[in-house]
């Protein structure tokens, strides 16, 4: 029984992410109200509420799937040498995002994917800054610019055009070389 309920929960809160996804895809988060989702993912005000506060929480779940996909910081610039690095850099999520496109044109998302980044324990490239002697401040500035500029580069281009695996390489050297000039003034 214990089994039966877990998988309805599952689903009921799969259905709920989906119709996020969805009324996403037309309007801001900010003017998705819980009716409106509740009536999209086919449950009851109540229902809703058994698995969320609020469109945020749902919105912060698909944000944690996104984030839980991502590749560590120092191993994208890497990529595109031919590296692998378990997960997909940021770039390729942003490029790539299928179903999760409307949460990326969200206008919270960038906010929303630092912040994640940034407070997870052994974050790479903060961790280097600081072990290199640069305050937190500054490792977190240095981390919000390069995923910003990542994403600002990304997004430039259209979909599909295929340029972005032309331009990635020049980025990626650019960030490199911008990390390694950030260690060497510190030694």
């Amino acid at each position: 029984m214990a089994k039966r309920a877990a998988k309805y929960e599952t689903q009921t809160e799969q259905r709920i992410k989906d119709a996020l996804l969805k009324l996403l895809a037309n309007k801001p988060l900010a003017d998705i109200t819980v009716s409106e989702l509740a009536r999209e993912a086919h449950v009851s005000r109540s229902t809703f509420y058994e698995h969320f506060g609020n469109p945020d929480d749902v919105y912060d779940v698909l944000m944690a799937e996104i984030s839980a996909e991502m590749s560590p910081l120092m191993s994208q610039v890497a990529c595109s040498d031919g590296f692998k690095p378990a997960g997909k850099p940021f770039c390729a999520l942003v490029n790539e995002a299928g179903d999760y496109a409307s949460v990326v044109r969200e206008p919270r998302f960038m906010e929303s994917i630092i912040g994640q980044r940034q407070t997870q324990e052994g974050h790479d490239l903060y961790a280097i800054l600081v072990d290199a002697g640069y305050s937190p401040v500054q490792a977190k500035a240095v981390c919000s610019f390069q995923m910003s500029g990542c994403f600002s580069a990304v997004r430039s281009i259209a979909p599909g055009e295929g340029e972005w695996d032309d331009v990635r390489p020049v980025i990626d050297r650019f960030t490199v070389g911008g990390i390694a000039a950030c260690l060497a003034a510190k030694r």
